[in-house]
This record gives C-alpha cells, structure tokens and sequence, in this order.
C-alpha cells in the first residue's frame, strides 16, 4: 500500500510586528514583545506606569497596540 500524500500546507508565519498592526496583544505576546514578565507587567499597570488593558471577557484581557505603542514613545521620548 502507497502512503497518501498530505495535501495540507501550514500557513505562512507572520513577521508583521503585533504591535504595529494595530491589534490587541494579551499579556503573554507583550510580555514576549517588551522583554519583561508577565508580573512586571501587571505590577507596572497597578502603579499607573503602564496602559490600562481591556476586559474582552471573563478570562481575556487585552492592551490595544496604540497604547502600548504610545507608552513606548513616551519612554523613548523619556530616554533622549
């Protein structure tokens, strides 16, 4: 008996950047994207240093790229 052929191919990865493609980013790919824990995070909204995320539902919570976007041009800004 011959093997059948797979005729399902992948999709192509993305290498569009999340964050310049004006989306909503759970903690987990910010934290990935930023370099930084998820805690840091969620330690960093606590103290209104960092974008207030948005409740989608009971169990996802989302930062919109813009914010974030806008938060790492104002540390740039803060860095010069």
């Amino acid at each position: 008996m011959l093997p059948m052929k797979n005729n399902y191919t992948s999709p192509a990865p993305t290498t569009q950047d999340p964050l310049k493609a004006g989306s909503n980013l759970r903690v987990s790919a910010l934290a990935t994207r930023l370099g930084m824990s998820k805690s840091t995070i969620w330690r960093l909204v606590r103290e209104g240093k960092f974008p207030k995320p948005t409740k989608l539902s009971e169990k996802i919570t989302v930062w919109s790229s813009d914010s974030v976007l806008a938060w790492l041009e104002t540390k740039e800004s803060a860095n010069v």
